[in-house]
């Protein structure tokens, strides 16, 4: 299993960003079945929608990344043990910078059992026991 961050798939989408080649190359591995099954969060679906439509100012593009994710990814609702173990982490934390939605990956991370996460967001490299695939 691999769980996507909303970096990645940003990066993905958005041609001009500093990762989008990484991205597209990540991609490939992943449809390629590399990590299993393909997960998000609601969290992350709305972060990604988003910041695809306030980084390329395209409600098309954005709806296209929206519809996409709706059926290629398996989404996890946040219910309420994932939220509240999220606000734990995310008040929590010290020497790091995680955001709530980050926190609800860390969260849904734990509790699925999930090793895999494609992200670019650095912060992630302080969960020793998170396999980051950037």
């Amino acid at each position: 299993m691999i769980l996507l961050d909303s970096s990645f798939l940003v990066a993905i989408e958005v041609e001009k960003d500093e990762n989008h080649q990484k991205a597209k190359k990540i991609m490939d591995e992943i449809i390629n079945g590399n990590f299993g099954e393909t997960l998000i969060s609601d969290y992350i679906f709305d972060e990604t929608v988003t910041v695809t439509f306030l980084k390329t100012k395209d409600l098309k593009k954005a709806v296209f990344v929206g519809e996409n994710l709706r059926f290629s990814a398996k989404i996890i609702k946040i219910d309420s043990n994932l939220f509240n173990n999220a606000w734990k982490i995310f008040k929590e934390q010290k020497n790091t910078k995680f955001s709530f939605t980050d926190c609800t990956s860390i969260s849904l991370l734990k509790n699925r059992k999930i090793k895999n996460i494609a992200t670019f967001d650095k912060d992630f490299k302080v969960i020793e026991w998170v396999n980051i695939i950037s």
